[in-house]
């Protein structure tokens, strides 16, 4: 798939991976600012959508090793 052809929010996190590489900054450093965006965003939903996608999220992050993508889930 050519990222012109690619869902919005791949071609966002795939400029969001680029940038973050250009600053060079550690992994951990990478990480910790990921979640002050997550939380930032999470805060800006309603109660409905907050509860979907931290739950999305555990989901993801509770399974070792996981492959699992954002976008091989249905949204709300």
């Amino acid at each position: 798939m050519q990222l012109d052809d690619a869902p919005e929010h791949v071609k966002l996190a795939v400029d969001m991976i680029h940038q973050m590489e250009n600053l060079a900054f550690p992994n951990e450093t990478i990480l910790e600012a990921c979640l002050l965006v997550i939380q930032d965003t999470l805060n800006k939903l309603e109660q409905e959508d907050r509860l979907f996608w931290r739950n999305r999220l555990s989901g993801l992050l509770s399974t070792p090793g996981s492959k699992k993508s954002f976008h091989q889930e249905a949204s709300p």
